[in-house]
């Protein structure tokens, strides 16, 4: 019985080995090229990739094996051994990217963002107990220069925060900078909050905060369909 067991088990996997080749075959790839994709495809089955990407990456190495092969190349030129293209799928190089990368963009939609979350804040604030709430509230120009400051700090600290990327500087220096944009967005929002409320820092009434609120709402959804928002804290990281 278990003789009949394990031959049943063998005959599917050939089946399987059969149906995985079969795919390479009649579309143009070079015999040795059709061998290292079916023995590749083997081992990504293997991993805990979704199915879905793992047909676009299949897909994606036929297509460029079919163009480069043209010129010479071979699967084993271009991606090296089969295990070593797996643990390159698996585990990307670090790639190394500049502190500037998309900065303005970046500076914007968090400056913004905390724009947002401040006004909703002393809006509610305001809302629920007016005769306190003037007292706690802060002028709408010091709103304007804490989520400035803040919004330019977010990046830095970010980009230095973040373990995905290759960094230009140590850990002790990274550390070093982290510590100076911290007391710089220290000292600025001392100062800002303490400006006086008068002139163009008033501040505004809750319906002026939530308005503004809401126009931050729209501004920040452009801002993200428009550019590459990465480095800041509120855009979840792209899952492999």
């Amino acid at each position: 019985m278990t003789e009949k067991r394990n031959a049943h088990v063998q005959q599917d996997r050939h089946e399987a080995d059969k149906k995985t080749r079969t795919q390479f075959d009649g579309i143009g790839l070079t015999k040795r090229n059709s061998d290292y994709m079916f023995r590749f495809s083997k081992e990504l089955k293997k991993t805990t990739l979704s199915p879905e990407r793992k047909a676009e990456i299949i897909s994606q190495m036929k297509d460029e094996l079919l163009v480069e092969q043209k010129h010479g190349a071979t699967a084993r030129n271009l991606y090296g051994t089969v295990e070593e293209r797996i643990d390159f799928i698996m585990n990307p190089p670090k790639k190394k990217t500049s502190m500037f990368d998309n900065f303005i963009p970046n500076v914007v939609y968090n400056a913004v963002f905390f724009l947002i979350l401040f006004n909703l804040m002393y809006g509610f604030i305001l809302l629920i107990q007016p005769k306190n709430g003037q007292e706690q509230a802060v002028g709408i120009t010091s709103l304007i220069l804490i989520s400035a400051v803040f919004g330019f700090c977010a990046p830095f600290l970010t980009k230095l925060l973040d373990p995905s990327v290759k960094h230009t500087y140590n850990g002790w220096m990274r550390a070093l900078f982290m510590l100076i944009t911290v007391l710089v967005w220290i000292f600025a929002f001392f100062i800002a909050i303490n400006l006086p409320k008068t002139g163009i820092n008033v501040v505004v009434s809750p319906i002026v905060n939530f308005v503004l609120a809401a126009i931050g709402i729209g501004v920040d959804i452009w801002v993200h369909k428009k550019y590459t928002i990465t480095v800041n804290f509120f855009t979840p990281r792209v899952k492999k």
